[in-house]
Parts: structure tokens; C-alpha cells; sequence
């Protein structure tokens, strides 16, 4: 059993010391156009959710009156 393993752990020594293929280059460069437009759709939905907070809380703020008369119109 052990030598099952050594045998796969010189395939995959010698896998990483041959250079990458034309295929390879594209599909890594694909996953990474994913992750990136992942990442950009998180951070949008990030910030989105962040205004729409910020707008909440600002509804709740409320403005010092300067006397109690101004609040019943008088």
C-alpha cells in the first residue's frame, strides 16, 4: 500500500516540473475570471447592503428643534 502512494507522489513531482499547457493556461485563467467576477459581485452586494442601512438609519435620525413651538407648527 505504501508504495501505491510513493508511486503517486513521483507522478505529481514530475507532473509539476513539466511546463503548463496551452489547455491548462486557459482553463486556469477561466477559474480565475470566475473567482474575480465572484469576488466583484460579493463586494457590490457588500456595499449595496451597506446603503441600504445607512439610508434605514438616517430615516430613524432625528434634528434637534430649537423650541418645542416650531413641532406643533406655531
Amino acid at each position: 500500500m505504501l508504495t501505491t502512494f510513493y508511486y503517486i507522489d513521483l507522478y505529481n513531482k514530475q507532473q509539476q516540473n513539466q511546463p503548463e499547457t496551452e489547455r491548462e493556461y486557459f482553463m486556469r485563467m477561466a477559474r480565475e475570471m470566475k473567482q474575480a467576477r465572484i469576488l466583484k459581485k460579493r463586494q457590490a452586494r457588500k456595499e449595496h447592503i451597506k446603503a441600504i442601512f445607512a439610508a434605514a438609519l438616517n430615516l430613524f435620525k432625528s434634528k434637534p428643534v430649537a423650541n418645542t413651538n416650531s413641532v406643533y407648527g406655531h
